[in-house]
């Protein structure tokens, strides 16, 4: 009987015919093993073999869920079609949702039975963009020359991965010049875990600084920096009166102190959300909800 090496063949199965003697045993012994071999999770590229198929014509492919344990009954399948020798194969799995951990293995079988590979474990790597304003500005607020401080958002999210990119809207302030401000990030311990580069606040328009790879995990603050401004800057765009109004997630750090915009003596008392979206990678989406948010296309 031939024996296979648990080195290069990882699943073995052996279907036997007959009443089981060992003449019926050489007759009748298939040998199939198939491989998952790698998963690529920045465009969902996976690799498989087929390793041996014996005397048999094995349909072969892959199957993913995100159940931990993906079969053909309970999972997305491809099928690659058939062949009559040991093969590698590959493809690109359509995968759909983003920010979700994904299992697969490749699979190989026919009216014999059905060997999967070992499972292997990605992630999506679609993007969101959270969000709490309604597109309109209702009000506007920058720092005075001469002080270091910042305004900017609390993120309430529930995923963990990485920040790609931040934009942001200023409103128009007729005396502005071209000076330089930054937005920096903090986790939910208010500890800083990056920092854009400078950029000049453009009026009436959309600033978006992208190339970021930053690392966050659950809620954090994206923080529009003024360090010290010899002259004045664009208004940093507020909404005051859109449905996401009411979570008041408007900040300010000013001289040591973090405190809610609408509750401290310079804001207008107002709840409001700032202008400033977060594109995320997420690596991991855990329950729960978020009161805004975009999916975005891989």
């Amino acid at each position: 009987m031939k024996k296979a090496s648990s080195i290069n063949i990882l699943l073995i199965i052996i279907i036997l015919s007959g009443l089981g003697s060992a003449s019926c045993r050489k007759n009748f012994e298939r040998l199939l093993a198939v491989k998952t071999s790698s998963v690529d999770t920045a465009s969902f590229l996976v690799k498989g073999e087929v390793i041996d198929v014996g005397t048999d014509s094995p349909d072969y492919g892959f199957c993913y869920s995100r159940d931990p344990n993906p079969t053909l009954g309970n999972s997305q399948v491809v099928n690659l079609g058939a062949t009559k020798t040991p093969a590698t194969f590959q493809t690109n799995l359509p995968v759909s949702d983003s920010g979700y951990t994904y299992y697969v293995r490749a699979w190989a079988g026919s009216n014999q039975g059905t060997e999967y590979g070992d499972i292997l474990r990605f992630y999506t790597n679609g993007k969101i963009e959270y969000y709490y304003d309604n597109g309109t500005s209702d009000y506007g607020w920058k720092m005075s020359e001469g002080y270091d401080g910042y305004m900017g958002n609390l993120f309430p999210v529930n995923t963990s991965g990485r920040i790609k990119s931040v934009k942001v809207y200023f409103n128009p302030y007729s005396g502005a010049g071209s000076e330089m401000v930054q937005v920096e990030f903090f986790d939910q311990e208010r500890r800083s875990i990056g920092y854009t580069n400078p950029f000049t606040p453009v009026a009436s328009s959309w600033v978006t600084i992208s190339g970021l790879s930053l690392p966050y995990n659950g809620n954090f603050y994206a923080m529009v920096h003024w360090n010290y401004v010899v002259t004045p800057t664009n208004y940093l765009a507020m909404d005051q009166s859109g449905p996401n109004a009411f979570m008041d997630l408007a900040y300010i750090f000013f001289q040591g102190k973090w405190s809610k915009l609408s509750s401290d003596p310079a804001g207008n008392g107002k709840a409001g959300n700032f202008l400033i979206r977060v594109t995320v990678q997420p690596g991991s989406r855990e329950t729960g909800s978020v009161i805004t948010e975009q999916t975005l296309q891989p």
